[in-house]
């Protein structure tokens, strides 16, 4: 890693990256607003210390030599020169030339070439078409034969090279179909291509009792792959910027290691009791724990939907009703703490918050009326993390500790609310209080769920649709992903009636599988149940499906 990042000091404002050191929180260059299409690929060198820019600048339209390219990826790759090299020595380079060993060795593995007349040029800019044979031929990227730019036709000696980044998604060329080669690259290009093959795995993977039967380029593949095999697992290979574990992320610092999600809005039609919750607290009777988190969450209001919603017109009214709902005598905290406090434990509580809707105006307790915007937005979450504060500390609950909110909605899918959560996150940190989320599946921009400044995310596989007939390959995806983001995993069995229940035992049991297989147990996860499918078991205990499915829920308890 040393290595790597020295190798970005010949290209002013690329330096070292710092072993031990932490990592930005995110880019804070004045000429890369968070809207920058790229802001996220910067982000990811930013916070790997690869990029530093110049006086807090980014500088993104300086070209970058060919000696620079060669030495970033000579480095990058921890390439040596040959001690005899087979390939040309270029005439315009000397042993005492800055980069002479990195050039050399780029020469010799076929990334850069001479020309006519032995020159290497090193003060010449890189162009595209110099890119495309570096990174193809440095990292070994194959092409498919499918990609087709106007400007270069199959029979341009150069496109095996371009059709290999383009098939390996390093580039997509311009909107007009052109890949223009002769182009020059500048620092916002080539960051953009180095962050986008850094930023995920360049190997994977697929592992049986520890011991690795393939490693292969493409995640997909290795999870094809994994399907062949009983008790399969695949994982991320780590590289010169990123370390990945071979476990989805402990978390420890959310205090979540089983959690519970409870939903209290107005779709709940069923009332919650201190008996309610006996079954989630300790599995069956016993002294052990199942869930030491319960996360309360509305998806609901009395006519509209608090999340990314058509139907979210959510005003302060409503959004006090739910808190009204959570806190009342009938809620779930007070029967929560009395079942804690009843089985003397002590748990811990999430509090949602809703999706600040982006249409229409925001009315105010008062009734008056304002224009929606971002401020209002924020206002309006300001008021209820306020009011969730002050009626945390009225209540007195003897048997539940206020860990922090999580939000409510699953994506990141407008520029806008990234800001939103930025500053979200600064208000609920001053509070001490933590900052979780649980996206879907194909969730916008979930990789960057740190920078965000969420202290945990559970990623869900979205696979316990009866319909769907993908679920083992789902499964395997999500806990690829969270090995690679280092997020947690949300496992997911929805409210089955009787006639369901059969068969949403057996996608049930593959849930558990795999979070056996892949060593969830003891690390981080939430478990999303319906409205209360914990509770539905044990009421139906005599029925088989029911019992065996809270007995596989009880696989998770521990002491």
């Amino acid at each position: 890693m040393k290595r790597l990042a020295a190798l970005l000091l010949s290209m002013a404002g690329l330096i070292s990256l710092m072993p031990g050191q932490a990592a930005a929180a995110e880019t804070t260059f004045s000429d890369l607003t968070r809207s920058h299409w790229a802001y996220h690929d910067i982000s990811f060198l930013t916070e790997k210390e690869v990029i530093m820019g110049f006086n807090g600048k980014f500088m993104p339209n300086v070209t970058i030599t060919r000696l620079d390219a060669a030495v970033m990826m000579g480095r990058a790759m921890q390439l040596n020169a040959p001690a005899e090299p087979t390939a040309a020595v270029p005439t315009d380079m000397f042993l005492t030339t800055r980069g002479y060993n990195e050039v050399l060795a780029g020469i010799e593995k076929g990334m850069f070439v001479l020309n006519e007349k032995g020159a290497f040029q090193p003060n010449e800019p890189l162009t595209r078409r110099d890119m495309a044979r570096a990174i193809a031929a440095g990292f070994d990227y194959q092409g498919k034969g499918k990609s087709a730019f106007k400007d270069i036709p199959v029979t341009d000696p150069n496109y095996p090279y371009i059709d290999a980044i383009a098939a390996n998604k390093v580039t997509t060329g311009y909107s007009d179909g052109t890949f223009r080669p002769e182009l020059p690259v500048d620092r916002l290009q080539f960051s953009v291509f180095l962050a986008r093959i850094y930023n995920k795995p360049l190997e994977y993977t697929v592992k049986q009792d520890g011991v690795t039967l393939h490693t292969v380029r493409d995640a997909e593949e290795a999870i094809r792959l994994a399907l062949n095999y009983p008790k399969a697992t695949v994982h991320p290979v780590s590289n010169t910027l990123v370390t990945y574990s071979e476990k989805t992320g402990a978390l420890g610092e959310t205090g979540i290691r089983n959690g519970a999600l409870i939903y209290n809005g107005a779709e709940r039609t069923i009332p919650f009791t201190p008996d309610f919750f006996k079954s989630y607290i300790t599995p069956n009777g016993s002294w052990g724990t199942l869930f030491e988190t319960f996360i309360l969450l509305g998806r609901s209001y009395p006519g509209g939907e608090f999340g990314v919603h058509a139907k979210n017109n959510a005003n302060y009214s409503d959004w006090d009703w739910y808190l009204n709902e959570t806190f009342a005598d009938h809620g779930a905290l007070k029967n929560l703490n009395e079942s804690a406090k009843s089985l003397q434990k002590t748990v811990n509580v999430y509090i949602a918050i809703p999706y600040p809707k982006m249409g229409g105006t925001i009315v105010d307790l008062e009734g008056k009326e304002h224009p929606n915007s971002m401020s209002e937005r924020e206002k309006l979450v300001e008021w209820y993390i306020g009011q969730t504060e002050m009626l945390w500390d009225v209540a007195g609950y003897s048997n539940l500790n206020f860990k922090g909110y999580y939000w409510l909605s699953e994506t990141m899918g407008h520029r806008e609310d990234e800001k939103l959560i930025n500053d979200i996150a600064d208000k609920i940190h001053s509070n001490n209080r933590m900052f979780i989320y649980s996206p879907h599946a194909t969730s916008s921009n979930f990789q960057y769920w740190k920078n965000y400044g969420f202290d945990g995310a559970y990623l869900q596989p979205n696979a316990f649709r009866l319909k769907l007939t993908d679920t083992p390959a789902r499964l395997h995806r999500a806990f690829l992903q969270a090995q690679i983001y280092g997020s947690g995993i949300n496992l997911e069995i929805d409210q089955y009636g009787p006639n369901q229940m059969e068969a949403g035992l057996q996608n049930f049991r593959q849930y558990i599988d795999m979070a056996q297989r892949y060593g969830l147990p003891g690390q981080s996860l939430i478990v999303y149940q319906g409205v209360g499918m914990v509770d539905r078991m044990v009421k139906n205990w005599n029925q088989p499906s029911y019992y065996q499915a809270y007995q596989l829920l009880s696989s998770l308890a521990y002491q």
